[in-house]
């Protein structure tokens, strides 16, 4: 780990992620508790949330074109930038009292579109600023403090807003993503005309580019795939188990202390992602997501609440490690110039039905109950990990390994 922070471009990329992480965490607490107060209406909270919501699933597909056309840093400064314009201004909107809706839903959409450009940059960058061999742990240290600080954000944004209100803690939001500015606008790499690696095709014919090297690439569609049918499993425990809890009387701190251990097993994921460096990463990352499915089953049995913890516990786990062997995976073995659009494709697949995984878990447990949805999502997730392992791209994939020429060595490589 040392070795790599000691390595310049990648020590910068990682000062710029984690204050950006910061910023991130800091959002959701600090603008619920600002909408709410400005307005005093859910509803129009929901308006404002949706506001970034949408432009973030639109825009996805398009920064991995420009993030595959341009230099991948510049394109990181400049979603930076538009993130200091829109939380900054949020927060003088509430600290001024003047916070009519239409304002406030044009800063969460332009915001929306500043997280689109930024992500499939960021996942490319990472080829870019890391040597051959240690992606695994570029990405397990990059998530690590992206779960670090998504526990502790909450917290620090919710202090903020009692001690100083709303207003100010999205203008703290906005100056984390300065800080992230900085950092990126410092960092030096090699110049890459990455437009004379493309062929010349049109915006759109770059976007169907994309999709294309994702069809023809087994192990990653399927990934993609079954990752959409993990989330749909992980959305019923969002919404059922704080409901199933309460109803049997557990009470909200055991919920509490479920969600906490979630998020201590997603960092034990990413501490393991430093440590163990498997030569199948798919084939064993996705035999550990198997462990995101008992909590399912024991929220359904009415389990204790100690089993319950450890089942979220492993379900952090079950995210956070197989998570960090896919990025590494997609980093060493898809071509540089395709990078940024397979992964947009890869953040669209995962943005697209999330809202559809929440809203449709309330409705078939008004059907059939909570117990059996729960019941039925861990079985979702036990087939539909199951099914995965049916592809051999997944099972023969292996890590890239550094060569004296500083090439890697690859197995199957996307092209």
């Amino acid at each position: 780990m040392l070795t790599l922070l000691r390595h310049r471009p990648f020590l910068f990329q990682f000062s710029a992620n984690g204050l950006s992480m910061i910023g991130t965490a800091l959002t959701p607490v600090a603008l619920a508790l600002g909408v709410l107060e400005a307005t005093g209406s859910a509803a129009k909270l929901g308006l404002v949330l949706a506001a970034y919501s949408v432009p973030q699933v639109v825009f996805l597909l398009a920064g991995g074109v420009w993030a595959d056309r341009l230099p991948r840093q510049r394109m990181m400064v400049a979603a930076d930038a538009i993130r200091v314009f829109t939380q900054c201004g949020f927060g003088v909107l509430l600290l001024t009292g003047w916070s009519p809706l239409w304002a406030m839903m044009a800063l969460q959409a332009l915001c929306g579109a500043g997280s689109a450009l930024f992500l499939p940059a960021s996942t490319g960058l990472v080829a870019d600023t890391t040597p051959v061999g240690m992606r695994q742990e570029a990405n397990a240290l990059l998530s690590l403090t992206r779960n670090l600080t998504g526990t502790i954000g909450p917290i620090v944004a919710a202090s903020v807003v009692l001690g100083l209100g709303a207003g100010w803690a999205l203008v703290l939001d906005g100056a984390s993503f300065f800080g992230s500015l900085v950092f990126l606008a410092l960092l030096r790499l090699p110049p890459v005309d990455r437009a004379k690696e493309m062929p010349g095709r049109s915006f759109v014919g770059e976007v169907i580019g994309g999709f294309d090297v994702v069809r023809r690439t087994s192990w990653i569609w399927t990934t993609i795939v079954y990752c959409m049918f993990f989330n749909i499993g992980f959305s019923a425990f969002q919404v059922l188990g704080p409901a199933i809890v309460v109803a049997r009387d557990h009470g909200a701190v055991v919920w509490g202390v479920t969600v906490a251990l979630l998020g201590l097993g997603q960092i034990v994921g990413n501490a393991a992602a430093l440590m163990w460096f498997p030569r199948r990463p798919l084939l064993t990352g996705r035999l550990v997501m198997f462990a995101g499915a008992p909590v399912l089953f024991l929220l359904s049995a009415d389990g204790s609440p100690l089993g319950i913890g450890i089942g979220a516990l492993l379900l952090g786990l079950a995210i956070s490690f197989p998570d960090t062997l896919w990025d590494a995976a997609l980093q060493e073995h898809v071509r540089p110039d395709a990078l940024a659009r397979v992964s947009s494709v890869d953040y669209f697949g995962s943005f697209i039905l999330r809202p559809v995984g929440l809203a449709v878990s309330g409705v078939v447990a008004g059907a059939v109950g909570l117990s059996a949805t729960l019941m039925g999502a861990g079985v979702l997730i036990v087939v539909a990990t199951a099914v995965s392992l049916l592809d051999p791209g997944v099972s023969k994939l292996t890590r890239a390994l550094p060569t004296p020429d500083g090439v890697p060595t690859l197995s199957d490589q996307a092209t």
